[in-house]
């Protein structure tokens, strides 16, 4: 199971955080938390921050930074959109992710947590936050998938405790999109919504069954993604 959370939106939990970790630890064999870090560059020219998987502060909220620190839990090596996982497929989901020239991309963490038709939780956030828009995005190839200008220069620091330097594709972040595609995924009957404290939980029970949905409606309307399109099933 892959969680997008915000404890801060649902309010207080009495067992705080770790409480919190535990229970989703109950429900799945394997758990996933975002740990993204945006190392990026200053410019085309510069190189971005080390990133160094084992102190490198997770900037996706506070759950994720603790998950990360627990004993067990594995991090995938990536300087913008690292991924830390625990448990049966830990080891596989966050193998060589470096590799890979685009962040959420094929062969990335990602494409395997759709592959094993990973369930997703999104924990008092909306479907602003779900990274897998980005991997359907990156398999259309969508022109809205990345930034123009070729791929940045990130740096990370391997298994083995050297630097390496890594070529990647940067997500874009300026094209307005994903906002509204929450409401069309629930329509469709790929989204389970109840309420939690103060917020709400969205579960897709089969996060592949949603990629292969965007990916039909991408084919047809690149653009798909985008908030001022309409959603119409």
């Amino acid at each position: 199971m892959f969680v997008h959370s915000s404890l801060s939106s649902c309010g207080h939990f009495v067992a705080g955080p770790e409480g919190v970790l535990d229970v989703f630890s109950e429900f799945c064999d394997t758990l996933c938390l975002p740990t993204h870090t945006y190392c990026y560059p200053e410019s085309p020219d510069t190189p971005g921050p080390v990133f160094d998987g084992r102190t490198t502060a997770s900037l996706v909220g506070r759950l994720t930074e603790i998950f990360r620190k627990r004993h067990g839990v594995l991090r995938s090596i990536h300087a913008t959109h690292s991924l830390a996982a625990s448990g049966k497929l830990a080891r596989e989901l966050c193998a060589n992710h470096y590799h890979y020239d685009t962040p959420c991309g094929s062969g990335t963490p990602y494409t395997r947590l759709i592959e094993n038709r990973a369930a997703v939780l999104m924990f008092g956030v909306d479907f602003a936050y779900y990274t897998l828009f980005h991997t359907a995005e990156c398999e259309a190839d969508s022109s809205y998938a990345f930034l123009p200008g070729g791929k940045v220069w990130l740096r990370v620091i391997d298994e083995s405790g050297q630097q390496r330097d890594c070529w990647s594709r940067r997500q874009n972040f300026l094209a307005p999109r994903f906002d509204q595609v929450g409401h069309f995924l629930e329509r469709a009957g790929l989204v389970r919504r109840t309420s939690l404290g103060n917020s709400t939980l969205l579960f897709v029970p089969d996060a592949s069954k949603v990629h292969h949905c965007l990916l039909e409606h991408l084919k047809t309307q690149p653009d798909f993604l985008r908030t001022s399109c309409s959603f119409d099933l």
